[in-house]
């Protein structure tokens, strides 16, 4: 966020009618797809009073969506990513393997659009699962948790020009407000609750204090012969004190990728 805030205050020209990066108009989507490639660490006392880290690769997806101008929430963003980390114990004292998925959909309401600034804010739904298999553990090697959740989405387009180019600057926040997160009692095994199917307790309804959670996004996009790549940096946090055990788990995730315009048809929104 410190570089999009120096981009804002720099004297920086502004473009003309060509854009690397605008919002889509009605019926249009843009995509962008990305690789990922960086660091994770985990802390969980399920399985054991541990802190582990180490690096990890994923997968990104970007959509943006235009949507009749007239409603209220005339733009959609979906978001989603996994990822997978093998990490070790910091004192030494094993390892254990990491995977997660997390999607969001986002409804926009276009707070600001000029030549040089978009502000895009909305409530959004939000999923996001982690698992990780203590591989020292072989009593009760696996435990994953997850949530179910309303949020807020904010998303910010910083359009400029450098070197004779046109560049955007994206930064993008993702907060879970309240749900239904997963998270089982050391107690309670898999096998146990999938044969009696007694899920409740490891169901809990959350809330910021309980479940805090946040993903943050900033991105570069460059034109390159015609296309536009993204490069950028990502960083997903979930923490959660549910089940009578606390649990960290983040990833920080260098991107590259590139962004695509489509033309929908009307029966595809």
């Amino acid at each position: 966020m410190l570089l999009t805030l120096l981009l804002t205050l720099l004297p920086i020209p502004a473009l003309a009618q060509k854009t690397v990066w605008t919002l889509p108009e009605h019926n249009e989507t843009v995509r962008a797809l990305s690789i990922a490639a960086g660091k994770a660490f985990g802390r969980d006392t399920y399985l054991s009073a541990s802190r582990y880290d180490g690096w990890a690769i994923g997968f990104e997806g970007d959509i943006w969506t235009g949507y009749d101008p007239e409603r209220l929430f005339s733009f959609g963003r979906s978001f989603s990513s996994a990822y997978f980390s093998p990490m070790t114990n910091r004192l030494k004292g094993g390892s254990t393997l990491a995977a997660g998925y997390s999607g969001y959909k986002a409804f926009m309401w276009k707070a600001l659009q000029t030549r040089r600034h978009d502000i895009l804010i909305g409530p959004s739904v939000m999923f996001e699962a982690d698992i990780l298999y203590n591989r020292q553990n072989s009593n009760n090697p696996v435990n994953g948790a997850g949530y179910l959740a309303g949020g807020l989405s904010v998303d910010y387009t910083l359009r400029f020009s450098m070197f004779r180019y046109d560049m955007a600057m994206q930064a993008t926040f993702y907060a879970p407000l309240a749900g239904l997160g997963f998270a089982p009692d050391y107690d309670q095994p898999y096998w146990y609750m999938y044969k009696y199917s007694e899920y409740g307790k490891a169901l809990h309804f959350i809330l910021p204090f309980n479940n805090p959670a946040f993903m943050q996004q900033v991105a570069l996009v460059l034109p390159c012969m015609g296309n536009r790549f993204r490069i950028g940096y990502s960083f997903d946090y979930n923490g959660n004190k549910l089940g009578g055990h606390s649990r960290n788990i983040f990833n920080g995730m260098f991107t590259i990728g590139c962004a695509f315009r489509f033309q929908n048809k009307e029966w595809d929104l």
